[in-house]
């Protein structure tokens, strides 16, 4: 239930996730510059850049969880912070983003997303992406172009992109469905699962194409809300305990060819419609 009470939480919520994100720039911005002018003073600043960044999830754990009430478990996970992971994730809520940080930044690898390289001038976040070495994607037109050279270039440019997790390892994220669930999307799309849209496998075996031999394993997370929920509603601390499941999968046992990877992943894609289904059923 909506009431003003909520609204005040979900406001205060937001502006303290805005002011830890925002305090931080001014200190990325002089260690990034630092970086660039004096090499030999470039893994003192990766490893202050990456304090940084582990410091602001715990900043928000402790507003999300010990001030707002919001639950969710955190799954033991045997990682490396010197390996690269893919993630793979439903995608119900920008509070997602939340919930995977909490559950692989405070003992593993950095969480990264890759972005477009035009977001870099995005105030405050345009600094995040540079300083942590987001990787960047750089689309070029291709006028005339058929599919295969296209894809060729597209590849090209995502090996491009992916260059920076060779020297700072990162737990690269992937939404398969690509983009957030709603009732409107999973009607239009048709959807063959009660509670996911369809995913997209072309992300994933992009991802690994470009990170040829660097992936150490691929993370399948299953964030499972008790119903729809929105962000304000996490915000607010209007829900119930939020179920994360995770399961690791070495690189080794994901099959290599297209059609392959895209049966995988609808596999677990049904899996994942049945943990949720049963979850809500249990309410």
């Amino acid at each position: 239930m909506v009431t003003p009470w909520s609204y005040l939480k979900s406001a205060a919520s937001l502006i303290v996730i805005t002011l830890n994100l925002s305090v931080w720039a001014l200190p990325l911005v002089l260690i990034g510059v630092m970086k660039l002018i004096a090499p030999p003073f470039r893994g003192t600043a990766d490893r202050l850049m990456d304090l940084i960044y582990r410091v602001a999830v715990s900043v928000d754990d402790a507003w999300l969880r010990g001030v707002i009430g919001i639950r969710w478990n955190r799954p033991v996970l045997d990682l490396d912070r010197n390996k690269t992971y893919v993630v793979v994730a439903n995608h119900a809520s920008w509070s997602d983003i939340f919930l995977l940080q909490s559950i692989l930044v405070h003992d593993g690898p950095l969480l990264k997303f890759l972005v477009k390289r035009s977001l870099v001038w995005i105030p405050v976040l345009g600094v995040i992406f540079w300083a942590f070495d987001f990787p960047m994607l750089r689309r070029r037109s291709r006028t005339g172009a058929d599919d295969a050279e296209r894809r060729r270039g597209d590849l090209e440019a995502l090996h491009a992109a992916c260059r920076v997790l060779l020297e700072r390892p990162a737990a690269l994220m992937n939404f398969a469905e690509g983009t957030r669930f709603s009732p409107e999307k999973h009607a239009a799309s048709e959807s063959p699962y009660r509670h996911l849209l369809r995913p997209r496998a072309g992300g994933l075996t992009a991802l690994l194409e470009a990170l040829d031999g660097e992936v150490d394993s691929v993370f399948d997370v299953t964030i499972v809300y008790s119903r729809p929920v929105s962000f304000l509603d996490f915000l607010s601390g209007g829900v119930d305990e939020i179920g994360v499941d995770v399961e690791r999968i070495p690189r080794a046992e994901i099959p290599d060819t297209r059609e392959a990877q895209r049966q995988w992943l609808e596999d677990r894609w049904h899996r994942k419609d049945q943990r949720i289904d049963s979850a809500r059923r249990a309410r």
